[in-house]
C-alpha cells in the first residue's frame, strides 16, 4: 500500500516493528562469521498481517467516518481504506463525564449501560 503525503509518497513497511525488522546474532557459522537470524524466527509470534484490531468508542460512527473526523491519516490513505473501514463499528464504551470533554456529550451514542462494575466486566469480556 502507498499513499501521498505532504513529504512525498509513503510506502507501508515494518521499519518500526522490532518483531519484523530486527535481527539477532545467533552465533557463528562454520567459517567463523557472525550469523544473524530474524527476531521473529526465534520466538513464536503472530504475523502483523494476521492481527485483528478492535477498540471502543462512545460514538457509534463506523470507522471510516471516525477516521475522517479525526483526521489523523492522510486524505489519500483514508480514501484507500474507506471501503474496508466503513464495514466496522467500534465496540460500545464507558461514558464517564469526569474524563471526557464536555463537548463530547452529543456524540455519546455507543455506550455500555449499567453500574460501573458491570461496565468493567463488559470491557474485560470484550478483551477476552
Amino acid at each position: 500500500m502507498k499513499w501521498k503525503t505532504k513529504n512525498g509518497v509513503q510506502h507501508a513497511n515494518y521499519y518500526g516493528s522490532l518483531t519484523q525488522a530486527s535481527t539477532v546474532r545467533l552465533g557463528k557459522d562454520k567459517n567463523g562469521n557472525d550469523l544473524y537470524v530474524p527476531f521473529s524466527s526465534m520466538l513464536p509470534m503472530v504475523n502483523p498481517n494476521d492481527l485483528v484490531v478492535g477498540g471502543w468508542d462512545i460514538c457509534s460512527d463506523n470507522l471510516a467516518i471516525a477516521m475522517e473526523k479525526a483526521g489523523v491519516l492522510e486524505p489519500d490513505l483514508q480514501s484507500q481504506l474507506w471501503n474496508e473501514m466503513s464495514k466496522h463499528q467500534p465496540l460500545p464504551s464507558i461514558y464517564e463525564p469526569d474524563f471526557i470533554a464536555a463537548n463530547q456529550n452529543d456524540r455519546a451514542t455507543n455506550l455500555i449501560q449499567g453500574p460501573k462494575g458491570k461496565q468493567l466486566e463488559k470491557i474485560q469480556q470484550d478483551i477476552r
